[in-house]
């Protein structure tokens, strides 16, 4: 079990980073911040975009902040922290393997929600 935020943010951003080679481009890459985003450019109801938050690892704090991006997708039933427009996620102060696990999974449901939108 993990109760370093460090160590905390070290592990979690290791399983990140290798959807970098997935299509995501990392914007942060810091000692307490990574984060990745899509920058396919996709017309959405008329509006172009041109880059789109996919996941970030933060330290916030006394926690490590795991954040997702939400747009169009229901995060009513997974017990999500709000982090503001359309990014939720989860706030960790121990990691142990199944909490770990839970981060994995939720990482790749949004990448496979990104993948069906054609957003990367």
């Amino acid at each position: 079990m993990k109760t370093d935020l460090v160590e905390i943010f070290q592990t979690i951003r290791a399983g990140l980073q290798p959807y970098a080679s997935r299509g995501y481009t990392v914007h942060e890459n810091s000692e307490n911040g990574y984060d990745l985003y899509s920058e396919k450019n996709i017309e959405l109801n008329g509006e172009k975009v041109t880059e789109r938050f996919f996941t970030g690892v933060y330290i916030n704090g006394d926690t490590v902040e795991v954040k997702i991006n939400t747009d169009e997708f229901s995060t009513t039933n997974h017990n999500l922290n709000d982090f503001g427009k359309n990014k939720a996620g989860l706030k960790i102060a121990v990691l142990d393997d199944p909490k770990l696990k839970e981060i994995e999974t939720l990482i790749e449901i949004i990448h496979t929600n990104f993948k069906e939108k054609e957003w990367i």
